[in-house]
């Protein structure tokens, strides 16, 4: 009998995800002038010489090396390379040799000493004056939380009496917090919990938040109201009615939290003991269901069912992922049902409906205290650290001046690691990134012109655990981050899209007049580009393209606008410019059918050379 693998859908996941909504997330704006279809579109079938400068570089990118390279990192050797797994140490160690043997410079932190190392120094009887050797390595402490088990019971005491009710995780809601003990306060009702000085609208005015326990609906009054304050302007339409849902939601599936607007940061800054979020549209029926099994999802026979444990991994000290993907701060945040949030709103004498359709007939604030009403969230659960690292090279800039200041190249190294009798290789998903950070390290190094200022190569860890190594690098950095110019991104850069889903996309770029373009777009060298707006980013991409031959996509995010769920957003969160790549996303994502078998060399390469070309312009400028 064959294995099915029957996923879980977490409450927060209210959607089911399947390929095309993961497709959605690359996807364009809809509705897009042909000026603007014009300017993102880069179709280049054939590409000119490059400049001698850049010649030996780029000329050492080829298919069969970054295959070749690919095919180890993502070998069931290397066990999925999870955070802090032996088979991670192992494919790092492998980055670290080849970095060795190509002259990069270590730019981690300082140097183990083993015990040689000590008796030389003895011999010599000199302790002073050494200067501290670096190593390739950035490590730091994780803290693995599992085994969580937590519970939150409402009480509403009215007329001498309580009433009490328990729900249980996982059944009634979702915790999105790993702190363990008791949360309690008192209750107190937010509405939609938005502050918004442009239009004049405050639903936190007067109240008191710190240590209570805030109710509260996502997105905004109004949604399919076209008189609503937040559909007047596009910027507000954006900002509290996203239109790329997928795109956050493919983050949220990836375990990743990205840099966007959260309406919520102005609760958190009053302290609360806990925010409760009630979804503005969905029907309690769809949330119990999503966190059963959803027998009309099931994947093909050939997925096998593995019941991976539950735990996470957070920076100790710092916000974990789960509350992190909601833009949450140290209170304890909980997605909860309709049904839990009228006991909470019993005393308010009105249903969290009533007071909604209230909020969106008279577009008026309904917030108030609710007399007599508690709620208790009680949490036990498992605690160790272990050690992770990121890997992290350098290349010194040839100017004496600009040196000093950095390019930082990276992708995450990380995949799921295995489980029972399957590896997860992780191929496209991130040794193609990885790799690619590790052939433009390597084409630099051959290069026999260095651009003026250092390239900083990084191979993050904990990215599919939350961002954790670039987040945990931006805020300890190796190089000074005042220094650091910019960032390029790689996430998943191997694949290509089939004809199918290429249609697809060509479809919602459809506009009239720019049909003869479109249909020029290849699928086999397709790719997206975020490039963040006025960085020079764009430019340099429609440039350096010339000497590639790819058909590109290029979004052009605000500077501090990182939302997608990779690495890029830790550097955004910091107003770092950046550039970031990524190709198709399939059916093998986090399975462990994600082999370098499937992998495009040709296309692959070329997104390396065009990186290499990308960040040697930038960084010598």
């Amino acid at each position: 009998m064959k294995k099915r693998f029957l996923p879980v859908v977490r409450l927060a996941l209210v959607l089911v995800l399947t390929t095309s909504s993961f497709l959605l997330a690359q996807m364009p704006p809809q509705q897009m002038k042909p000026e603007e279809v014009k300017r993102a579109l880069s179709l280049v079938s054939e590409p000119q010489p490059v400049p001698d400068k850049y010649r030996v570089g780029f000329d050492s990118i080829k298919p069969v090396d970054v295959l070749s390279m690919l095919g180890y990192i993502s070998s069931d050797w290397m066990e999925g390379r999870d955070t802090g797994s032996r088979g991670f140490d192992a494919a790092a160690d492998y980055v670290v040799s080849l970095f060795k043997m190509w002259g990069i410079k270590p730019g981690g932190g300082p140097a183990r000493m083993n015990i040689g190392r000590l008796r030389a120094m003895a011999g010599r009887g000199d302790f002073s004056n050494q200067p501290p050797e670096r190593s390739y390595f950035q490590e730091f402490s994780l803290k693995e939380i599992s085994d969580q088990k937590t519970s939150l019971t409402i009480e509403v005491a009215r007329g001498g009496s309580l009433k009490s009710r328990t729900f249980q995780s996982g059944v009634d809601f979702m915790s999105m917090s790993s702190s363990e003990g008791r949360t309690e306060g008192p209750v107190v009702f937010v509405g939609y919990g938005i502050k918004e000085p442009s239009i004049g609208w405050d639903e936190l005015k007067g109240l008191n938040l710190k240590d209570k326990v805030v109710v509260v609906i996502s997105e905004a009054p109004g949604k399919d109201d076209p008189k609503s304050p937040f559909n007047q302007k596009k910027e507000l339409k954006d900002k509290y009615f996203p239109q790329a849902q997928a795109f956050q939601m493919m983050a949220m599936m990836r375990g990743r939290g990205g840099q966007r607007f959260n309406k919520l940061d102005e609760i958190y800054k009053q302290q609360p003991a806990a925010v409760f979020i009630v979804q503005n549209a969905a029907k309690d029926s769809d949330i119990y269901n999503s966190l059963s099994t959803d027998q009309n999802a099931l994947p093909p026979d050939d997925r096998p069912i593995i019941n991976m444990p539950r735990k996470r991994l957070v920076i100790p000290g710092a916000r974990d992922m789960m509350t992190g993907m909601m833009g949450g701060g140290s209170a304890t945040t909980v997605n909860i049902t309709r049904e839990m949030a009228n006991l909470l709103l019993e005393n308010s004498g009105k249903t969290l409906d009533e007071l909604k359709k209230s909020i969106e007939a008279t577009y008026k604030p309904a917030s108030r205290d609710i007399p007599g009403a508690r709620a208790i969230i009680d949490s036990t659960a498992s605690s160790k650290l272990i050690r992770a690292k990121n890997v992290i090279g350098y290349i010194e800039g040839s100017d004496p001046k600009l040196k000093d200041e950095y390019f930082v190249v990276g992708a995450h190294f990380d995949h799921v690691g295995r489980w029972e009798n399957y590896v997860y290789n992780g191929s496209d998903d991130n040794g193609s990134g990885s790799i690619g950070v590790v052939a433009i390290a390597r084409a630099m190094a051959l290069n026999p012109v260095k651009p003026k200022r250092s390239i900083v190569f990084c191979l993050w860890t904990g990215e599919e655990k939350g961002l954790l190594g670039s987040r945990y690098y931006v805020q300890n950095p190796t190089f000074p981050m005042d220094k650091t110019v910019g960032y390029l991104n790689y996430d998943m850069i191997s694949r290509a899209f089939d004809d199918q889903t290429m249609e697809r996309y060509k479809r919602m770029l459809g506009v009239t007049g720019m049909e003869d373009l479109i249909k020029k777009i290849r699928p086999a060298y397709f790719a997206t580009v975020n490039a963040t707006k006025d960085s020079g980013f764009y430019e340099l991409q429609q440039e350096m393209n010339k000497y590639v031959g790819l058909d590109l996509y290029i979004n052009e995010p605000e500077l501090g606008a990182g939302s997608g769920g990779s690495d890029h957003s830790s550097f955004a969160s910091v107003k770092k410019p950046y550039v970031y790549y990524m190709t198709a996303m399939t059916p093998d994502y986090h399975q462990p059918s994600d082999t370098v078998e499937k992998a495009s060399g040709e296309l692959f390469s070329r997104i390396i050379k065009l990186g290499y070309l990308t960040v040697f312009a930038f960084a010598d400028k």
